[in-house]
């Protein structure tokens, strides 16, 4: 039997623990937070916080395990980094979701710089650990902290966070109910009293890889969210910034595992008795169904749909197919739009 020196263990401890400090080290460094706006503030320093945080995500990619001695204030970094007050509105009498002012977007914090590489650390955490080992830290205050940022004007920050959030999600199984409903919350409170939100359309994309795992029969919660958010969601004034969102997340519910639901006449009274709000939102669905769904049956039974829809009030059928197109068209010019000035933004940056 091979023994094993002790001076060789504690010189492999004395190493281990002396990792540890530098990465206490930089995790210490880390925390202080810059305004970029302080005029006393060193950009050195913001630079050189940015160089630790860097070497910190270098770090965790080849790390599968943290010792608690470095889990716990690595999270308390990220929270102080990513919980803190948003800026107010750029423009607070625009209810609108999407800020698309020229001046707006060219303006966004140069707090980025850092934040970017907090998020890809939080990205980094949450894919490699084991959802029990991070338990403790990543919590209900911690998603509902993630889910305000949601608010963030700037889509590069909302972008990041949709990642992080949905892959909470996915490994984070013992979360998702609670997740579901945190969301609703937000929907809810956008749409009966502060129609102003800029996260609803990067919530909705959220939303629509969710119900893509439904099954049938449909649970009364995913029956709910049609009729109380994705419904009330059309009537908002700032529908037109997540259009395209929600008309993706409605066409789940004419996908083929809920068609069925319309060989029920009790479904079908229900519908009828609300005609004037399902059938934009049920016409949207079929003709995307026609359009573009790979299945042969399902494009067949949504014929058969539309028909029946026809049937009750071909009228109001053709009026819906003519929003549709306007709405289409709609949308198609401000991507134009937003597609010019972001190139105007591009050359603006080049000459500078």
């Amino acid at each position: 039997m091979k023994r094993i020196k002790h001076g060789s263990i504690t010189s492999r401890l004395s190493f281990s623990n002396s990792i540890n400090e530098d990465i206490l080290s930089i995790i210490s460094h880390c925390t202080f937070i810059f305004t970029f706006t302080d005029p006393l503030e060193s950009p050195s320093k913001q630079d050189l916080k940015r160089v630790k945080l860097t070497q910190l995500l270098s770090i965790l990619k080849s790390s599968k395990k943290l010792q608690d001695q470095i889990l716990a204030p690595l999270m308390s970094m990220l929270s102080t980094n990513l919980f803190r007050p948003l800026p107010p509105p750029s423009n607070p009498s625009i209810s609108s979701n999407l800020i698309d002012d020229e001046d707006s977007i060219s303006s966004f914090p140069p707090t980025w710089s850092h934040l970017q590489i907090v998020y890809d650390i939080l990205l980094r955490l949450v894919i490699n650990m084991d959802p029990e080992t991070l338990r403790d830290y990543v919590n209900h205050p911690f998603l509902l902290n993630l889910l305000s940022l949601f608010r963030s004007e700037d889509p590069r920050e909302r972008e990041s966070l949709k990642n992080v959030y949905h892959r909470i999600y996915s490994r984070f199984i013992f979360y998702r109910s609670f997740m579901r409903k945190s969301m609703n919350d937000v929907f809810l409170h956008y749409i009966f009293e502060k129609e102003r939100h800029c996260g609803i359309g990067d919530l909705l994309e959220i939303w629509g890889t969710l119900i893509n795992g439904f099954t049938v029969p449909l649970k009364e919660e995913h029956k709910l969210f049609l009729m109380r958010v994705l419904i009330p969601l059309h009537k908002t004034k700032g529908m037109h910034t997540y259009h395209r969102q929600l008309a993706y997340c409605v066409s789940q519910f004419v996908a083929e595992r809920a068609l069925y639901v319309w060989n029920n006449e009790h479904f079908v009274k229900m519908a009828t008795l609300e005609i004037e709000e399902v059938f934009p939102i049920v016409v949207e669905g079929v003709e995307r169904n026609l359009k573009w769904h790979w299945s042969k049956s399902v494009r067949q039974f949504t014929e058969t749909i539309k028909e029946m829809l026809e049937d009750l009030d071909s009228a109001l059928y053709s009026k819906c197919l003519q929003e549709i197109d306007l709405r289409e068209y709609r949308a198609g010019q401000e991507e134009i739009k937003r597609r010019e000035k972001w190139e105007r933004i591009e050359m603006a940056a080049k000459k500078n």
